[in-house]
């Protein structure tokens, strides 16, 4: 089904080695309780976060875009968010908000736009601007909330509930976008 080529493609290898991060980043998070698991963890974060950027960043600029990268890289990107929001959610109440706005989003995107690819052979093109910022501050600020362990504090609610806001903005605007392709002819 898909070529040598294409498994073995630089981009690919970033997005497998994101998916492999996960579990070190719960084993880091967990088992490490301390200054320096939580250090580490979000180390893994910002790892996680930079194969995320060049891989997309390698694909477009050297022509490497392929068909499993088309598939691969949502689900890494998928995961990794919703695995580093359970997570946070044990040490940051608030992160389940951020949870379920995730799975509602993602449930959206997967049910209704599966549902319009049916209907009408058409389909949301890739990820959109509001989302691609909502998803970097969810990084940013998972990364300094797992670094400096401040629970309970102002800082970290203001964190939290703004990249909340960004996460409602992004799923209202993918809602539009899907019930736009569902009302054209």
């Amino acid at each position: 089904m898909f070529t040598k080529k294409e498994i073995f493609s630089i981009p690919n290898i970033l997005c497998y080695f994101r998916i492999l991060l996960v579990p070190v980043f719960l084993w880091a998070y967990f088992d490490l309780q301390s200054d320096e698991g939580h250090f580490v963890a979000a180390i893994i974060l910002v790892l996680s976060s930079l194969s995320d950027f060049f891989d997309g960043f390698i694909a477009r600029k050297c022509h490497m875009i392929t068909e499993l990268g088309k598939l691969i890289d949502p689900v890494a990107d998928k995961l990794t968010q919703f695995v580093v929001a359970c997570t946070l959610m044990y040490t940051y109440p608030a992160y389940a908000w951020l949870v379920a706005i995730i799975v509602l989003k993602d449930g959206m995107l997967l049910f209704v736009g599966y549902y319009i690819y049916r209907k009408k052979d058409k389909h949301l093109s890739q990820a959109q601007m509001p989302g691609k910022v909502a998803t970097a501050v969810f990084f940013i600020v998972s990364i300094i909330l797992v670094a400096f362990y401040i629970p309970g504090t102002m800082v970290s609610s203001i964190l939290i509930y703004s990249t909340l806001i960004l996460m409602i903005i992004a799923m209202i605007y993918y809602g539009h976008g899907l019930y736009r392709l569902y009302r054209e002819n």
